[in-house]
Order: C-alpha cells, then structure tokens, then sequence
C-alpha cells in the first residue's frame, strides 16, 4: 500500500490520531518530600470546586494564565508550553492531592498534566509525577526546573485505560527508611508505585502540593482537593541583636542598632533607657526592615544603659538588651588605617601609613610585625603626630604584616592593622607563557610548560601545579624544579575543558602565577556503546560500537559487561571504516570480550561512526520499562605504529520495550500507526526517546519509512 494510502487510512484514526502532539517535561518552580512528622500532625482535608471567579490568597499561579473558566482552573496560554504552574497554600505537608479531569476536555490534555508534591516555596527542588499514556514516571524538580531524565519509571497494567476526560487522578505521598514513595490512583483503582529510594530531594518542614497543566490543551481540572496540616499562625517577634549588653559606646560616636524581627508589619520605636530599664526615651521611629539604624550616640554618660524595641502601635512584640551596656567620654584614641589588612606592597616602594587619632600633637612610634602581630621591628620611634607617614618598604617576604602606631614614648593610646598584609620582594613578575588559555592537550602526550619571572639567582626553584577543575583544587606536577623557564610534562589522564597550570616560588610560594585562561586535555581516541533496545524473548537486536578518532587505529580491544545479565551476546560483526578487520569473541557470560585487528595491516581510518555491532538475544524475563547496562572496561587501542593510546570511554544503556508500541501502553495497534504516521511526516510533536526506541525496529537509530511498513506489517 503507498504512504497517499496510509495517509488515507490516517483518517479513519483522526479522532485519536490528533492526541499524539506533544510530549512533556515541565519547568516550573521546585518541589520537595515531607519530614515523616509533619506527614502525622494534624491532618484535614480542603477542597476547591473554583465556584468562583478569582483564585485568591490560597494558591500561588502565574495569574496571567492560570484562571478560573467557568467553575474550573485553567491554564489558559495558547501556545504549547509548560512554563506555568498552579500550587495550592491553604494546607501544607499534603499527603494526598486529587484533582477531577472535566468532562468536555481532550486526551492528549489529560496526557499532559500531572501533579506536583511536597513543593518548597524557598529551595524550588522537590517531585512531579507524570503519567501520560503508557508511562508513569517521577521526575525531579532543581531550581524550579523540572529534569526530563526520571529517577524511576514504574510499570502500569497495559489494561489500565491512561487518563481521560472525566477522570479522578490522586498520588498519596509516604516516606520511610526505603525510600519516599508517591502511588497514583485513577478513578480509586491503583495505577502504579513510584519511589526515590535515595530521598534526593523533598527533606524540608513546609511544603506544598498542586498541579500543572499544558498550555494550549483543553485539560481544566475541577475539586482539587489536599489532605494536610493548616500552615501556621504567622508569630511576630523582635529581638534586639546590638547593642545587647556589656557594650562600651563613646559620646559622638556612630553606632548600629541592629534588630531581628518576624512578621512585623507596623513601624517600630526604638528607645533609650540610662537607669538599667526604669524608664526609656525615644529615640526614633522606622519601618522593621532593614534591621539597622545608625544612631549617634548622645552626651549621657551611663553604665546601665538598654535599648527598647517595640512594634510602634501596641508595643508588641517588644524586646530590650539582654544586659547593661555603657556609655562614656572617649579616651585618648588610636587607630590605623593604612595598611590595615589585604593590601599587597613591594620591597623599594615608598607607601602611606596612615592614622587617626585624638591626640593632640606629640609623637608616634611606627612599627611594623611580619609574623601576625607576635613581635614588631620599629620604623620610626618618634614620629610626628601627623596621621601619616612616608615609609621606604624594605627587603622583605611575608604574607603576615602588620602596623602598630603608639603614642610615644609611653605607648599609650596604641592601635594596629585589623588583619594582616603582604610584603613581597620586588620584583613580583612571574608569568606563566604556555599554556596560557585556548590550548589543547592531549592526554599522554609531551608538553613544554613555560615562564618567565626573576631569574634562579633570587628564586631558585618553583612548584608547577595544576588544575581539571578550573582552579578548585590543585595537584603538584613537579616541586622544586629548577627556575629555568620551561618543564616538559607529560599530560595526565584528566579529560577537561578546565584545566589550569600555576606556578610559584617554592619557597613561599610568592610570587606566583597562572594560566590566564582555561586550557583542554583530551583524547585522540572515544570509544562508546550506543543505546539501544529489544523485547523480552527477542532475538538479533544489534547494538552498535561507536569509535571517535583523531589517528588511524591498527587494532583494539574492549570488554562490555551487561547488568543485571538479561543479554546474550550471539555475534559480533564489523562495519563501515572496520569492515576489513578480523574479530574474535570470548564470551564470559556475564561479559564479552572483542578482538578487533586487520590482518593486512590495515587501519581504521580517522572518522567518526560505528565499527562493528553486538547481536544480543534478551532474556524472556527481562522487565519491560527497565534496562540494562552496557558498561565498558579492559580497553586496549594501538595507533598506526602499534603503540597504545588511551582512550575516552561512554556506557550504554539497552531498553527493555516492546517494539511497535510507539505509544508505550502494552500493545500495538492503529494507535501506534496513528503516531507512525506523524512522525514520518513531521507533522506532530518531536519524537521523545521512548518513542524512539520502541519505534526503531532496525536498530538504525532512526525512525524512516522502513520502522514504518514494520509497525504496518506487524498490525495488518
């Protein structure tokens, strides 16, 4: 029969046919599993039938779509999306959520909703539940993303009709040690049993449910009902965090009163007392947040001073200093600043040390620390008491510097850097040439890292290190290498596009530098396995053996392991660049061994593509709906020369499904034409990978004409 008659045929079937237009995997905000307490504590129930005309303060949606039609929630966008969601606040921690397909929507809409639990409002992390034809799949939500690989699949019964208009979808949520677990009901019979065994997401204490439909699908859901705890009653609270006792404030000086608070709407008063609480005066009146209030501190000298806060209508919340704190006349001060922690200055530079200070001419002694302030070396013992002075930095390396500026002859007021400094010995020029950004190297292989910085006279020798992790951390390649300017090194095997190369001083590691940019290493060689698929019972379902390759390839060898061990490797056959090459096969059971080499001294020439193909049988008791690993190990490759080469490596997985069942629900039938058909012509949604690996009955990787008259023949 030609394709005019198929297409023909095609609309006898329109009426389902037209269900098959998009697959789905949401993006919205994240989800996260109950605690098990919160699962038990006060559990009741709520349902919304929407007999109203706005949603309200009990569900957080994107209100521009997600609306009330005509006593049903509907995600009114008209273009095919699933940005938006809807979640459901007027319970929290729900451990059932069910909602009710109306009757006048479509399939494909009921294909293509699904619930979302236990969502986190704050991390945006947690669970959707899928179930669209066929499949019932869990899928986590990161960042308010929801990741299209599932963390399990579980099988549904291929009589159990998929949801309809009209139908009722309920998931209850339960956690234990094994795992949290989330089963679906349709219409109350049970569907299936999804379960995260590693709890990977959904440990919080105030979560959600709700729901979330696809745009431009007629999918409106009504009496969406949760069974959870109410939230909590807000409590508002203010603490005073400073100043909160034993605190010394000088007259004329600047501080911030800091506060903490919690659902405080009102302004707050902040007010003073100088006799330990009896009695308080206002200072000022602002909003709770920000927290903080920069107060001049008054002429009103105490030592039983407290700071009140309160909500400025009714005084409640309220909180005071947990103890006294004092205010005086300041003394005689000191006070650096500059150099007063995490500046860089250079032996031979002339630089500012700077000071405050109240008082009143006189001298300063100057003096600087290169140990954290332990011992000080005197640069001036009798400073004018300018607030600055010119310093000749002298011949010194050390990363602890500091500066102590002293009233002199007595010492007293004194005062130092708040945190350390580094003096370095001039000059600092140490620069990594090669790599230095954008270069390529491959693993194995010879490089010569170079420099140039100050000569071996002032610094003998230098550490080379690197990085695969873009300056995370760092592994020594050579320590105490002669400072030459240049090492050969032999490139580990780290593949990366991240790599990068720090020299430094080996003996304090100052000066140092490192490659501007991120440079690659890689291989000349990949090897991987292609995913594929077959039925239980099957027989002949080929899996191919890809070989990426920057040089000619005299001879290789490989193991593929499959677990659980539900294949058995028949034959082994070499294809396209390697057709010419011998093969031998040791079949170990659980693993195959394969020997490709050309016993003309051929070579596979640089390409890329697959060489040779596995034949599996599949055990008959393998699950439908699971898959086996296709893991490779003991990998030897030669080049032209016969020297060996170290390769990159990809694992595979093989799919366990029934092939023809394009649609996944336990049959094959004019419903799996019906999609056929929209996927040789382009006319519906993209091909999902299910679809794919049900529908490749030539193991081509690829859907054409040929799977097509397949699914035909296998019908009709």
């Amino acid at each position: 029969m030609g394709l005019l008659a198929l297409l023909c045929k095609k609309r006898m079937y329109s009426n389902v046919g037209r269900l098959m237009k998009r697959w789905f995997f949401l993006l919205l905000s994240g989800v996260m599993l109950l605690a098990v307490p919160q699962l038990q504590a006060q559990v009741t129930t709520y349902t919304d039938n929407f007999n109203r005309t706005a949603l309200g303060s009990d569900w957080h949606v994107d209100a521009e779509w997600y609306q009330i039609v005509s006593g049903a929630l509907d995600n009114t966008l008209t273009v095919a999306s699933w940005d938006y969601y809807a979640i459901y606040l007027a319970l929290t921690n729900p451990t059932e959520v069910s909602y009710t397909f109306i009757s006048t929507g479509d399939l494909e809409g009921a294909n293509s909703a699904g619930h979302i639990m236990r969502y986190d409002l704050v991390s945006k992390s947690g669970y959707f539940i899928y179930r669209r034809y066929g499949d019932l799949t869990l899928h986590p939500i990161i960042g308010g993303i929801i990741q299209r690989n599932a963390i399990t699949i579980a099988s549904v019964a291929p009589t159990q009709p998929y949801p309809k208009p009209g139908d009722v979808m309920k998931v209850v949520a339960t956690s234990d040690a094994g795992g949290h677990h989330f089963t679906l009901y349709i219409n109350g019979r049970l569907d299936g049993k999804l379960t995260d065994a590693a709890k990977s997401y959904g440990n919080g204490t105030t979560l959600y449910g709700g729901i979330a439909l696809y745009g431009q699908r007629a999918n409106n859901i009504d009496d969406f009902t949760v069974k959870g705890t109410p939230p909590p009653t807000p409590v508002e609270t203010i603490g005073v965090t400073s100043p909160n006792g034993s605190e010394i404030l000088y007259v004329g000086s600047n501080h911030a009163i800091t506060w903490s608070s919690s659902n405080v709407t009102n302004n707050v008063k902040i007010e003073l007392s100088t006799n330990g609480g009896t009695t308080y005066s206002l200072l000022t009146t602002v909003p709770p947040t920000p927290a903080s209030w920069n107060w001049t501190v008054p002429n009103t000298p105490s030592t039983t001073c407290r700071i009140r806060i309160a909500d400025a209508v009714d005084n409640v919340p309220l909180d005071i200093s947990n103890a006294n704190f004092t205010i005086t006349t300041p003394p005689d001060l000191m006070e650096v600043t500059s150099p007063n922690g995490g500046e860089d200055i250079y032996s031979g530079t002339t630089i500012p040390i700077t000071w405050t200070t109240t008082l009143v001419g006189g001298s300063v002694k100057i003096e600087y620390s290169t140990d954290g302030g332990s011992t000080f070396n005197i640069i001036n013992a009798s400073a004018p008491n300018t607030g600055s002075y010119s310093w000749l930095v002298p011949a010194l390396s050390s990363p602890t510097c500091r500066i102590r500026v002293s009233g002199a002859p007595s010492g007293v007021p004194s005062d130092m850097s708040n945190s350390n400094f580094t003096m370095h010995i001039t000059p600092p020029d140490l620069t990594v040439i090669r790599p230095n950004g954008g270069d390529n190297w491959l693993v194995g292989a010879q490089q010569e890292i170079q420099w140039t910085g100050p000569d071996a006279t002032t610094m003998p020798a230098v550490n080379i290190l690197y990085s695969v992790d873009g300056g995370g951390t760092w592994t020594t390649a050579a320590a105490n290498e002669l400072n030459d300017g240049a090492y050969t090194w032999t490139v580990p095997y780290d593949v990366t596009t991240q790599a990068l190369i720090r020299i430094e001083d080996a003996s304090d590691a100052d000066p140092f530098d490192q490659s501007n940019a991120f440079f690659s290493i890689s291989t000349l060689v990949r090897l991987l396995v292609k995913d594929s698929s077959g039925q239980p019972g099957s027989t002949g379902n080929k899996v191919s053996i890809v070989l990426d390759n920057l040089i000619n390839v005299r001879g290789l060898s490989f193991r593929v392991t499959d677990s659980p061990n539900l294949l058995t490797a028949m034959t082994v056959t070499p294809i396209n660049r390697a057709l010419s090459f011998s093969v031998t096969k040791v079949d170990n059971g659980t693993h195959v061994t394969i020997y490709m080499v050309s016993m003309s001294a051929g070579v596979i020439t640089v390409g890329s593509g697959p060489i040779a193909t596995i034949s599996y049988d599949v055990s008959a008791s393998a699950p439908v709906g699971d898959y086996a690993e296709l893991s490779l190990s003991e990998v030897t490759v030669a080049d032209a020369n016969s020297l060996p080469v170290v390769p990159d490596l990809v694992d595979g997985k093989f799919f366990f499904v029934m092939k023809g069942d394009i649609l996944a629900d336990g049959v094959v039938n004019d419903l799996d034409l019906e999609r056929a058909i929209e996927l040789l012509l382009k006319t519906g949604a993209p091909m999902t990978p299910t679809e794919l690996l049900c529908g490749d009955l030539d193991a081509d990787g690829d859907f054409d004409l040929i799977d097509f008259m397949n699914i035909w023949e296998m019908i009709y």
